[in-house]
């Protein structure tokens, strides 16, 4: 259908509740699915009003080459200009196509999903009755797979109950709110700062109730939250291929259900409780990892309920060479390139599997996750490994 209107000479807009006076920027012409084709594949379009006169009497022979129009388009889609004016099909802008239909409906649930096979430039069967759930992990792998785009990655929300890689439906594409900063020094609770004096083989050993304890002794009046010790730094986690070098590798591959994602990994060694609102639910948690800056993560759930059927956690940075440039070299990274894998960065909290050797599963969090590597050193001693996600 995107080739078809791509192909016309001539798309006419009949928006049949709109006077000739009137705007067009509420309406629900701009709400619904199938109408992100149309008026993106179009190179000329007229809208018209209730009365067939010309929007706002414009004498115009292209509605997308009227500066006026155009700026009701954008406040009406939230799409760039530059976008519905020179719109080219395909895995360019990936993540920013998605967040265009999460603010659309559709009567079938699937078809949100199928709308954007023409957008996306991909040749997928349409199996109604599968659930829009489904239909769209089909899509995202496709993407993935042909692209290696993994900014598809960047959501919050419910996971989907097939992939916790992916969302459960697309709206939680939509734009993501402020993310929670990394902790300043004075801002570390006082638990924190005590346990961060343990030994590792000590703190291995420790179980919460045993900490209370010792904190009182101390003369440290406070309650210790769920806090769980990680995989030491120098070990890497079980079912975790080996160090990869930046540039050389591997894409991201599905083998089934089972997503071999590449990854920059920092492995988690410390999570307490920060706050809890049980009415929203909302529970926030101050975590410590190997190589980054100390954060804060939100979930929807407590994580102790969460991780009794997993072992370790990990905060990855998911992998690909775009992220050095696009000048980079095989066998090559500089310091430039080096300077930005410094960055703050968006990471995925991911959980390993006590019961499926190598498998991991994708913790949902309420906000986005910023994290930012502590020094260079932590970077370069990273490298990338392969993470099996389910």
């Amino acid at each position: 259908m995107f080739a078809w209107y791509r192909q016309s000479a001539l798309t006419i807009v009949y928006l049949s509740d709109v006077a000739d006076t009137d705007s067009f920027v509420n309406n629900e012409w701009f709400t619904r699915g199938w109408t992100l084709q149309e008026l993106l594949a179009p190179r000329t379009i007229l809208f018209y009003t209730r009365d067939w006169s010309l929007y706002k009497n414009l004498a115009s022979s292209n509605h997308k080459t009227d500066t006026v129009v155009l700026d009701e388009l954008e406040t009406a889609t939230g799409i760039e200009s530059r976008f519905l004016t020179n719109f080219s099909p395909g895995m360019d802008n990936v993540r920013l196509k998605l967040q265009w239909a999460s603010m659309r409906r559709t009567t079938r649930p699937e078809d949100i999903v199928y709308s954007l096979f023409g957008i996306f430039d991909v040749r997928l069967p349409i199996l109604y009755g599968e659930s829009a759930e489904k239909a769209l992990g089909r899509l995202l792998v496709e993407i993935i797979s042909l692209s290696g785009d993994v900014s598809v990655l960047d959501w919050i929300g419910e996971p989907s109950q097939f992939r916790s890689y992916f969302p459960s439906d697309i709206t939680w594409y939509r734009s993501l709110p402020s993310p929670l900063p990394c902790l300043d020094a004075e801002e570390r609770p006082l638990a924190t700062s005590v346990l961060r004096n343990l030994s590792d083989s000590l703190f291995m050993s420790l179980c919460p109730r045993f900490l209370s304890r010792s904190l009182a002794l101390l003369g440290v009046t406070c309650d210790v939250p769920t806090i769980l010790r990680r995989t030491p730094v120098s070990s890497a986690p079980s079912g975790v291929i080996e160090l990869y070098p930046f540039i050389n590798a591997p894409l991201p591959r599905f083998f089934s259900r089972h997503f071999r994602l590449p990854c920059i990994a920092y492995y988690v060694t410390m999570v307490e409780l920060q706050r809890a609102d049980p009415s929203t639910p909302s529970y926030t948690y101050n975590v410590r990892a190997s190589g980054l800056v100390p954060l804060r993560i939100t979930l929807p759930v407590k994580l102790a309920d969460l991780t009794k059927s997993q072992g370790a956690l990990h905060l990855v940075r998911p992998w690909h060479s775009k992220l050095l440039g696009p000048s980079a070299k095989p066998d090559v990274v500089t310091e430039e390139q080096l300077s930005k894998l410094k960055e703050p960065f968006n990471a995925l909290l991911l959980a390993e599997s006590t019961q499926n050797y190598g498998e991991h599963k994708r913790i949902a969090t309420s906000t986005l996750i910023t994290a930012q590597p502590a020094d260079r050193a932590g970077v370069l001693e990273s490298g990338v490994r392969i993470f099996c996600i389910v």
